[in-house]
């Protein structure tokens, strides 16, 4: 009777300069966690790139739309598509800057606040399940590691 392959069966290729190959690397760990970031956001009714946008407005309690779509990495019409979404699901509250009738400020709405803390829980708990056997300082350059990253390929 065959059995079934589990993640451990994989073959060990060598991978030579991939090793350091950061779009190579990225792309892996984009794909090994896709399937538990879709339950995630399935679970939630909510599609690619909410989680994000509701993180960062529970984070930054009256951002601007037009601030918010600067800070991701998604093009602005997306967001602004997304925006008005949450809006209508009753997520998220948009209301005119006085001093600039242009912007509108951006809030969570009890509702909200509500699914973005059970959506950190699991999104926490993924975090966790990836790091597990690296120590808080290792998790903690990697993570400013990548924000360097960010920083450096949004100046090109």
């Amino acid at each position: 009777m065959a059995r079934d392959k589990s993640k451990t069966d994989l073959p060990q290729l060598d991978v030579h300069a991939l090793a350091q190959d950061l779009p190579y690397n990225l792309r892996n760990i984009q794909a090994l966690l896709r399937p538990a970031v879709d339950d995630i956001r399935e679970e939630m009714d909510l599609k690619a790139g909410a989680i994000g946008i509701l993180s960062l407005v529970w984070l930054n309690p009256g951002v601007s739309q037009k601030d918010l779509a600067a800070s991701l990495a998604m093009k602005k019409s997306y967001v602004a598509t997304q925006i008005k979404h949450l809006e209508e699901r009753g997520l998220l509250s948009r209301k005119q800057v006085d001093a600039d009738k242009r912007l509108n400020a951006l809030t969570l709405t009890a509702e909200g606040h509500s699914l973005i803390a059970r959506a950190r829980q699991l999104t926490d708990a993924l975090n966790d399940r990836a790091m597990t056997g690296v120590s808080d300082d290792e998790r903690a350059a990697f993570f400013r590691i990548l924000a360097l990253i960010q920083t450096n390929l949004r100046q090109v």
